[in-house]
């Protein structure tokens, strides 16, 4: 159990360091590949799509299912309190205290979608991508 908790935190820390600009930064390396780089690399495209100048859209989809563990933490907060003096007087005060919250387990599914255009000759002009699951870490 603690080996487990442990690749969990590493898992975590490391996906923290991953961003969406990383992914841009890591797909950007493919500028000027050939599409055999594409298939060797992620394998045969989900699907292809012609475009009117001979140029064709390879879209790539990938899903991860993500854990992140349950657990209790502290929050600050604050209250006003409103009484009463010696004298009679109303008064205000402030505290601040510190709360416990219980978080529980969480899991859920991050998807990426890339679409690389391909020239005529086969070679990658450009791409795009989009979702939560389009991260990696920075290269610079």
């Amino acid at each position: 159990m603690r080996h487990a908790l442990i690749i969990t935190a590493a898992a975590m820390a490391l996906a923290a360091c991953a961003t969406s600009e990383g992914y841009r930064q890591q797909t950007e390396q493919f500028l000027g590949a050939h599409a055999d780089t594409l298939i060797v690399e992620f394998g045969s495209p989900m699907s292809r799509d012609r475009l009117s100048d001979g140029s064709e859209v390879w879209t790539y989809q990938s899903r991860e299912r993500r854990f992140q563990p349950g657990g209790y933490r502290s929050v600050p907060r604050e209250r006003r309190i409103t009484y009463r003096d010696s004298e009679g007087r109303r008064r205000e005060r402030t505290e601040q205290y510190t709360d416990t919250v219980y978080e529980p387990p969480r899991e859920w599914t991050v998807e990426c979608e890339t679409r690389f255009i391909l020239s005529p000759d086969r070679r990658v002009t450009d791409f795009r991508f989009q979702g939560e699951g389009c991260v990696a870490p920075e290269i610079y």
